[in-house]
């Protein structure tokens, strides 16, 4: 039990709490996670408390997102649990850089897709969108493009799922230097003054979210939101804060995976991808993770609309224009991958990286906050240009299908199966090229299966 505890665990342990947490929000509201609002709301609150301005308020109001702080404590409990803050983690300049304008980038793109790729991929996915499945598709080859951008500037070293000292100081006993670029024995974070800087801005956010809560006039306060609520909200994040900080689970990293199967081990070798993150992707571990928390919500969507009756949840805000597809998914799409792949992470996932310090979860919040600005301040003229192009009105693959029960129901089902197959495949496939069991691929996590393979290949003489 210890172990469980103190050590990391596979993506599919990590898909499985972030999957409980999207059942449990959709049980109690009938609709997948929303995140990317909550946080503009949060960065309202910095306006109404302490700038006393309106770019960011007149479009958004001050509030707490209880989810959102959940997320953040949820990736700070697990330094506790593990013994291991990741300030040690010393990124480049540049890479510092990349993680701010890809987290403006990501920001904008959020406006105009409607939705971060948590929502489209955990929430889309599992309630059949076509729309959010074209937006997982479009982002893909511009996240590609970001990849390539990010080996071109030799960052590509820095792309893991996690920074694990243990896992980084056996590769500098192997002298495996892909691995071992963020890690200076020497480097004192406290004396890191963009560190320093950046950790203001987060400590001035969190307190300021706290104090709109306490004064109890948002909707999400503590005097405007029973404390029931306030308790499920921040236990939800807290799950999806755990997953994500025991595992590394992301949303964009999963949907790339796949694709590393058409790709030769050269040209990873050549780009200077970390061989832990070789590993994590030709094994699509990502891509088994996001699966298992897609078909848990799938199958809680379709227990609730078939026995229950309930709606099929609506991952599509038509707006006032009332198109389901629409140009700014098209758009924004791009831009999510492209935001993910330069802050080595979606957003989800930056929220977690937050609580355990990563220095690039700290430059991505001021990045978000200035990808908001345009669409706040701009809402009305970018409403008319991307949402008023519509491609077709229905917001999801049902709707598409004759008003016919049995022929919805068994569209619905034939989709979930083959989502169970994808990941039953997704397993054997990637035991296969990651040479370990199948039980090996569930149980252990990504750092246990790459060192296993560094010590083979150590004991063989192969280098």
């Amino acid at each position: 039990m210890r172990n469980i505890l103190t050590k990391p665990w596979s993506f599919i342990w990590g898909g499985f709490l972030v999957g409980l947490a999207e059942v449990l929000y959709f049980l109690k509201y009938e609709t997948p996670i929303p995140i990317t609002t909550g946080l503009a709301k949060m960065f309202g609150t910095l306006e109404e408390n302490i700038t006393k301005t309106d770019f960011i308020t007149r479009t958004y109001s001050g509030d707490i997102h209880w989810v959102l702080m959940g997320m953040i404590s949820g990736g700070f409990f697990v330094t506790l649990l593990e013994r291991e803050r990741k300030s040690w983690v010393k990124y480049p300049p540049r890479v510092i850089a990349l993680a701010f304008f890809g987290a403006m980038i990501f920001g904008f793109g959020t406006r105009l897709a409607q939705g971060c790729t948590a929502w489209h991929y955990l929430g889309g996915i599992p309630a059949m969108s076509l729309t959010s499945i074209v937006v997982a598709i479009v982002s893909i080859p511009f996240a590609y493009l970001a990849f390539m951008l990010m080996a071109k500037l030799n960052a590509g070293g820095f792309m893991k799922h996690h920074e694990v000292r243990a896992t980084v100081e056996k590769c500098v006993e192997f002298e495996y230097l892909t691995e071992t670029l963020s890690y200076n024995p020497g480097h004192k974070p406290y004396k890191d003054p963009v560190r320093l800087v950046l950790n203001v801005f987060l400590i001035v956010l969190f307190v300021s979210s706290v104090w709109t809560a306490f004064k109890g006039e948002s909707p999400n306060s503590i005097g405007g939101l029973p404390w029931v609520e306030i308790g499920l909200k921040s236990l939800v994040g807290l799950l999806v804060g755990i997953g994500i900080g025991k595992s590394g689970f992301g949303t964009e990293c999963a949907v790339m995976s796949p694709k590393s199967l058409l790709m030769k081990p050269q040209h990873f070798d050549a780009m200077k991808v970390a061989k832990i993150t070789q590993t994590m992707f030709t094994g699509m571990m990502p891509f088994a993770g996001l699966l298992v928390a897609v078909i848990m919500f799938n199958l809680a969507i379709l227990f609730t609309w078939i026995v229950l009756g309930w709606d099929v949840p609506v991952v599509v805000e038509a707006g006032k224009y009332k198109y389901g597809f629409h140009l700014g998914h098209l758009i924004g799409g791009p831009m999510l991958g492209i935001g993910s792949v330069m802050m080595l992470g979606c957003e989800i996932r930056t929220y977690a990286r937050l609580g355990m310090g990563y220095l690039t979860g700290l430059a991505a919040l001021p990045g978000f906050m200035l990808g908001y600005l345009p669409y706040s301040l701009y809402k009305d003229e970018i409403d008319e240009v991307f949402f008023s192009v519509g491609f077709m009105k229905e917001k999801n693959m049902l709707e598409l299908l004759p008003e016919n029960d049995y022929i919805r129901y068994g569209f619905a089902l034939a989709y979930t199966a083959l989502l169970i197959w994808l990941l039953v495949w997704t397993i054997r496939k990637g035991s296969q090229i990651a040479k370990v069991s199948k039980t090996e691929y569930i149980t252990k996590s990504t750092d246990e299966i790459f060192l296993k393979e560094l010590q083979e290949e150590n004991l063989g003489g192969v280098r």
